[in-house]
């Protein structure tokens, strides 16, 4: 005789207790097995929904078609099935849907056939949506301290009567008695959530996904978003026209929308404001040639993110963003589902829910606790999938069905249709720039490669085409500059003073001799004669040493099986730098200045490497260039983070410093351990400082390009040389009371480093250069940025040395913005700017 119903046993006692935290392979043993008994086949014979019963308890009584996942076998109660009633019949120890139904419809006695040969086939899927549907239904209201109540709607007589017309080939009234279904399911989460919840089905595009797992993606039933750089979009382009013509077409239907912004996901933090903007100019520009239009949302699958991206959206006329990153780097938590990211006194709309990993059956499981949080806590409820293109499971996609079907699980939307949905939902975000986390140092060194070469590099060209940009403009300031500001001349009384300051932090002493001194009149710098490095640094008025410096190599010595377990930064080791020679000599600039070359060496004496230290001043500004040649006797490995080359920085372990880092340029204060800041770093008093960047009383390091840092210790700084291969050779500089840094770290990275930006008026503002209009050697117009540098907002004003015709405020792809003004007073302009605020001028001259 056939089974009376179709009972899956599952790992728990009530769906209160449901496991939403098993692990993979049993978490798709269970949703294989109750979803393979809602094949049509399976519900038609036995005519009725398929329940389910404890694995750990005996089954009901009755004559049973069950279904154990296999995970679970040997938890099933052999005892209960051997005293069973007869005529029951069991799938045991079965994996995967199809095999399972296969199995089931054989014990049924429905057929012998393989799965997608059971009768009711071309409706499998829907079927199997549903009973998965119907699962996550039951738990989500469990989780919302509701019930579902199916019993009272109608839902099985309208299952069962689909599933004999899908066996007998009516494909209409199985439509209409899914839909049904499916809106009971709707209608009882209603009772505990009546409004929307929304869901976002995310695409990462990659090169090697972008042909056919494209296509197949473009299939989908319900709504995507397509995650791409530029780049990937041009080299899909190139590669598989065929799917990016698809995907065209996908975007023109409204099927699909195109997410993106910048040509390529590196890292934020090493970019100038102008470099992160030609990086969107770039990749938008990819997106319109290719599809025909830009992307209304920002998404990007890494890179990071920083309080200048808000500012950068809103100026190129982007309304929306994705927080989340998708290379696992977690972001701050903006505690909201949607957001208004501000940051640089601009804002832009963004969906922040974390996203979930679509390649997972975990991420179906525990599918009604996201969801239930999201309703408990936001205001609106989202929910977001990510997967590269071709990569999703196989429940996803039956989520993918149930979308296409209801509401129940979130109504698929794309990213701009969410944003468009909910305006003025979203709780404003503003995080402090040193929220974001910096980039990492790569896990492992490489021998024959070092990444903070390639990073000095980068920045050197980056410095070099900012200042060759900005020079007609920087002309035109020269003039007002000199006009304004006398050149500086050192006092013959500071020019006299050649005392030697003891209380350096790496060593005392020194023999004191006066041929290792230098002296511009603005800075004074002794070499220390036994270790070749900086001994004391200040100027004429300090009355004690503000920054001493030395070369090392820091190792880690291995855990020793007996000790407490310790970190590697507990068993961190530097070696001491000992100098052979120290004498003036010449810099391989030409410089006059003093020479060091000594050693590495280890705690034992042994060598482990060599250097060359050139110091020497720059005339005319309180700074000194410190010229590095570094080899070590073997090519770095292992952990970067446990083993490099650094130029180490002290000052006085009694004083309460801040250290404030460049990011994009700007100044921000950091309380990390592990930094990036590849153009400077200022360390200045906690209690005297005034806030400004580049203030009277702060030590600047100019970093050259070199992005990591560690602060080893409350006064120490380490400044990464190289991370992989054996030798290095830099330039940095260091300086006290050096105004605007970011324009002396350019200066130093573009190869002139006493050749700062000519610039008059407010210290806190860095000029930015996009555009200029130039005839003979006068210039007629320019479109310039007026960047605040220092994360003090207040009013700024800027001398030029001619006269400025009109001045217009736009937004970055040059449109009039009427939400802000400048004024023209003679020839300055003056102009209020928020924290870290970026605004874009077009100016017209008399010349």
């Amino acid at each position: 005789m056939p089974a009376e119903r179709t009972i899956v046993f599952l790992p728990c006692h009530t769906l209160d207790d449901f496991p939403t935290w098993l692990d993979e392979g049993q978490a798709d043993d269970v949703l294989a097995a109750w979803t393979a008994a809602w094949h049509p086949c399976l519900i038609a014979t036995t005519e009725c929904v398929p329940s389910w019963a404890s694995v750990d308890l005996p089954p009901p009584q009755g004559r049973l078609l069950g279904i154990v996942p296999a995970s679970f076998d040997d938890r099933f109660t052999v005892q209960a099935v051997a005293s069973g009633p007869s005529g029951s019949a069991w799938v045991r120890g079965v994996t995967g849907r199809q095999a399972i139904a296969a199995a089931a419809a054989r014990e049924a006695g429905v057929t012998d056939h393989a799965a997608d040969a059971l009768p009711g086939a071309a409706h499998a899927d829907d079927f199997h949506a549903l009973g998965l549907a119907v699962l996550l239904a039951e738990l989500l209201a469990r989780r919302m301290r509701s019930a579902t109540d199916l019993e009272s709607t109608g839902f099985a007589e309208m299952i069962v009567a689909a599933a004999r017309a899908a066996l007998a080939g009516r494909d209409d009234e199985v439509r209409s008695g899914l839909r049904g279904c499916f809106d009971c399911l709707e209608a009882t989460r209603a009772r505990y959530y009546p409004v929307d919840v929304w869901a976002v089905d995310i695409v990462l595009l990659a090169t090697t996904t972008s042909g056919a797992p494209l296509s197949m993606e473009l299939a989908s039933p319900v709504p995507i978003a397509v995650v791409s750089t530029g780049r990937c979009l041009e080299s899909a382009a190139a590669r598989h026209p065929e799917s990016v013509q698809a995907l065209r077409e996908a975007v023109n239907d409204g099927r699909a929308e195109p997410c993106g912004g910048r040509d390529e996901d590196g890292p934020l933090d090493a970019c100038t404001p102008e470099e992160i903007l030609a990086s969107f100019q770039r990749g938008r520009a990819a997106w319109r040639d290719l599809l025909g239009s830009e992307p209304a949302t920002f998404a990007r699958t890494g890179g990071g993110a920083s309080p200048m991206v808000p500012q950068v959206l809103a100026g190129l006329g982007c309304k929306g963003a994705v927080w989340s990153l998708f290379d696992g780097t977690p972001l701050p938590d903006p505690g909201s589902s949607r957001i208004r990211w501000e940051g640089g006194g601009a804002g832009i709309e963004a969906i922040a829910r974390p996203p979930l990993d679509a390649r997972l059956a975990r991420t179906v499981l525990t599918l009604p606790d996201v969801l239930g949080d999201a309703m408990d806590h936001d205001h609106t409820a989202v929910v977001q999938y990510a997967h590269y293109a071709g990569t999703a499971g196989a429940w996803h996609e039956l989520i993918r069905r149930i979308g296409s079907w209801s509401g129940l699980l979130g109504r698929f939307v794309t990213p701009h249709d969410l944003i468009e949905r909910t305006v003025g939902m979203g709780t404003l975000v503003s995080f402090e720039p040193d929220a974001y986390p910096p980039t990492p140092l790569p896990s492992r060194s490489d021998p024959e490669a070092d990444p903070v070469s390639l990073a000095v590099l980068a920045a050197r060209h980056e410095a070099q085409r900012i200042r060759a940009a900005a020079a007609p403009v920087m002309a035109s300031l020269a003039g007002a500059a000199e006009a304004a500001s006398p050149p500086r001349r050192p006092s013959s009384a500071a020019a006299g003073r050649r005392r030697w300051l003891p209380a350096a932090l790496f060593g005392g002493g020194g023999d004191g001799r006066e041929d290792l001194v230098l002296d511009n009149g603005l800075l004074r710098l002794q070499v220390h004669a036994q270790t070749g490095g900086v001994l004391s640094l200040r100027r004429p008025a300090d009355r004690g040493n503000r920054l001493s410096q030395q070369l090392a190599l820091r190792t880690t010595r291995p855990q020793a099986a007996v000790e407490a377990r310790e970190s590697p930064d507990d068993r961190g080791e530097y070696t001491s730098m000992r100098a052979d020679t120290v004498e003036p000599g010449v810099t391989a600039d030409g410089r006059p200045g003093i020479v060091s070359r000594g050693r590495l060496l280890d705690a034992a004496g042994a060598a482990l490497g060599n250097f060359v230290q050139h110091a020497w001043l720059v005339p005319g500004l309180p700074l000194a260039l410190l010229d590095l040649d570094v080899h070590v006797s073997r090519p770095l490995t292992g952990p970067a983070a446990e083993q490099y080359a650094a130029c180490r920085f002290a000052w006085h372990e009694n004083e309460e410093m801040e250290i404030r880092r460049s990011l994009h340029t700007q100044s921000a204060a950091t309380d990390r351990t592990r930094f990036t800041a590849p153009h400077f770093i200022e360390v200045a008093s906690a209690t005297s400082r005034t806030g400004a960047a580049g203030a009277a009383d702060a030590v600047t390091i100019l970093t050259g390009g070199m992005p990591w840092h560690v602060r080893s210790s409350p006064h120490v700084l380490d400044t990464l040389l190289f991370v992989g291969g054996a030798k290095g050779r830099r330039r940095l500089g260091v300086g006290v009371g050096l105004e605007r840094p970011w324009d002396a770290a350019l200066a130093l990275l573009s190869g002139d480093p006493g050749l700062a930006a000519a610039a008059t008026g407010s210290a806190n503002v860095r000029l930015t250069v996009h555009e200029t209009v130039v005839e003979g050697e006068r210039l007629l117009a320019a479109r310039v940025g007026l960047l605040e540098s220092a994360g003090r907002a207040g009013e700024i004003r800027v001398e030029w040395a001619v006269d400025i015709v009109r001045a217009t405020v736009c937004d970055l792809s040059g449109r009039p913005r009427s939400d802000a003004g400048v004024t023209i007073e003679g020839r300055a302009l003056v102009a209020h700017l928020g924290r870290y605020e970026w605004l874009h001028l077009d100016l017209v001259f008399n010349a």
